[in-house]
């Protein structure tokens, strides 16, 4: 079972404390191990759940949220991440300085509040460390849909990526069939940049150099069970780059 994103909120504006909990109960997998309303109060129980992420304001009661985190930093797990959550944006560059992780305007959207807890996971993700005696893990890709639902894929997982022209967003074609949206921002090059084994064919196609069986006149036929994908055409711009590419397997 995945383990739920531990979060605490201090905020002295219990609406604003209600607000961002309903969002982030709504669209993500956390379980808030706590709120108050007052930051001094907050210590003692932020250092006994530790949370993964701190929502809190800057504007409190008997000491700013700047000052609590200097506080707080060193009684804390050195991952976890604290975001101001303010109306003010005067309060940016000082956050910055505190080292914060982002910052969160009041209202808060679902959009601004995506933007956080996607970099929070993609940050996440690369502090994993790699798993048993291969020493070249293969990295993981975060695939973050329009529902804000979020999956990690392995470059084996991965058949080819293709750029959808209809909804002008590139999608994760995988071995089993499935198709992942990628995030709007998502371009080639940062699905190149992914792994040496992504090569383009043509500017809507990259595939997974791994998955291609054969190389037939101007189509990459790919292996069981995605042999039948009549799709993958190869540009004249990208051939020789990828027939570099599959000798060198």
């Amino acid at each position: 079972m995945q383990k739920l994103t531990k979060v605490f909120i201090v905020d002295d504006n219990q609406e604003a404390i209600e607000v961002l909990q309903r969002l982030l109960e709504k669209n993500y997998s956390v379980d808030i191990v706590g709120t108050a309303c007052d930051a001094k109060s907050a210590a003692e129980t932020i250092i006994q759940t530790e949370p993964d992420i701190i929502f809190i304001d800057i504007e409190l009661p008997t000491m700013s949220g700047l000052e609590f985190c200097s506080l707080i930093r060193q009684d804390i797990k050195p991952e976890t991440k604290v975001v101001f959550y303010t109306g003010h944006e005067k309060y940016m560059l000082d956050a910055i300085r505190h080292q914060a992780f982002d910052y969160l305007m009041k209202p808060p959207t679902e959009q601004d509040l995506s933007q956080i807890m996607t970099r929070y996971y993609e940050n996440k993700l690369a502090g994993i460390p790699s798993v048993g005696s291969n020493a070249e893990q293969l990295p993981i890709i975060l695939v973050v849909n329009a529902m804000n639902e979020h999956t990690t894929l392995r470059i084996s997982d991965i058949a080819y990526f293709r750029y959808n022209q209809e909804r002008k967003i590139w999608e994760a074609i995988c071995m089993d069939g499935t198709i992942y949206l990628l995030r709007h921002r998502t371009t080639a090059d940062v699905i190149l940049n992914y792994s040496g084994d992504f090569v383009q064919i043509h500017k809507r196609y990259i595939v997974n150099i791994n998955q291609i069986k054969k190389i037939q006149e101007s189509a990459c036929i790919l292996m069981e069970p995605m042999e039948s994908v009549t799709e993958l055409r190869i540009s004249k711009n990208y051939r020789t780059q990828l027939m570099s590419a599959f000798y060198s397997l």
